[in-house]
């Protein structure tokens, strides 16, 4: 991983409209790139000087002169305080996970962190918007893989602070973008095919404050069997509970989206959204209610396996009673 000084100018109109769409998104040049150790779809830290850093996907390699031009639309400039060009450092290390959690808080700074037993495959569960950018959803991804312990779930999650008067949604990168090359201790686990995911995130939109939305790829018996532990969980209270509909985009229903493409599969993920009020009041009681699902879920399949094995032992023993009771065949004389 390396850095270059950049020079950060505004995206080209109208050849980059994804730049001019997508605040998250630069382009930059493909060689300089290279020589920094990263590619299209990275992750990078954009800095900017006496100001502080964002988070941006490298979604176009434009050749440019001088090589060190990064581009990027004037919303994603505004991420680090400003509509204007500026000079800045392009970084491809994008963690600060040596620091320690109030360290990271206090500088306003962006951390990953991995619990993880080295060999668990059953669940993952993953908070890519923790700490201020989407409150709460890492409390609830550590709450669920503590309850199901570090045998049966493994948890992965960022958390990003507000600098100053930074905002700490610049941490932000949407989940079909999040690329693990880019992230030490999610490439770390990326390849070993969960057979479950399940990620929590949060939205903010005017009049859905108390909603909760279950999407994902995972097959619909799973989504609805969610919602309807959820459903249960918080009645009583304003929230409510739905099934993300075809097209939603709080759906995660992408193959991209990073709780999809780490099961083994591509289709186990489950995608649990969130508004403010869901998040702010009822956290714990929407963790405990996945717990349960996946511990029933743990529970159904540990015993198919132990019913499976003594089906295999079974036919063994059956077997060979079957072998040792046929009668030998008599050989010829003199052969």
């Amino acid at each position: 991983m390396g850095s270059y000084e950049a020079s950060v100018g505004r995206a080209l109109d109208p050849e980059q409209k994804d730049l001019l769409d997508h605040e998250e998104h630069c382009s930059a040049d493909p060689e300089r790139l290279a020589a920094a150790g990263a590619e299209r779809g990275h992750q990078v830290r954009i800095q900017r000087g006496g100001i502080g850093s964002a988070l941006y996907t490298v979604s176009e390699l434009r050749p440019e002169t001088p090589d060190t031009v990064v581009r990027m639309g004037k919303e994603g400039r505004e991420r680090l305080g400003t509509s204007e060009e500026f000079e800045g450092v392009l970084d491809t290390r994008v963690t600060r996970s040596e620091l320690a959690e109030e360290e990271a808080r206090k500088s306003g700074e962006f951390v990953e962190r991995l619990q993880d037993n080295a060999s668990q495959r059953h669940l993952i569960v993953l908070a890519p918007h923790g700490g201020a950018i989407e409150p709460h959803t890492d409390e609830q991804a550590e709450h669920v893989a503590t309850r199901l312990g570090a045998k049966r779930a493994s948890v992965w999650l960022c958390r990003g602070y507000r600098a100053d008067s930074l905002s700490p949604r610049r941490w932000h990168a949407t989940s079909d973008d999040i690329d693990p090359r880019s992230f030490p201790a999610l490439g770390s686990v990326f390849d070993r095919g969960f057979v479950d995911a399940v990620s929590f995130h949060g939205f903010t939109r005017a009049g859905r404050e108390n909603e909760i939305v279950v999407g994902g790829a995972a097959d619909d018996r799973l989504r609805r069997h969610v919602a309807a532990v959820l459903t249960q969980a918080v009645a009583g209270t304003p929230l409510s509970v739905h099934i993300a509909p075809l097209g939603d985009p709080l759906g995660g229903t992408d193959g991209r989206n990073i709780v999809n493409r780490i099961t083994a599969n591509g289709r186990g993920g489950v995608q649990i959204e969130q508004g403010p009020a869901a998040r702010d009041e009822y956290a714990l009681v929407i963790a405990d209610a996945i717990v349960r699902v996946y511990r029933a879920r743990l529970r159904r399949r540990s015993a198919y396996r132990a019913l499976r094995r003594l089906l295999i032992r079974l036919m063994r023993r059956f077997g060979s009673r079957a072998d040792a009771s046929q009668p030998s065949t008599p050989t010829a004389a003199g052969q």
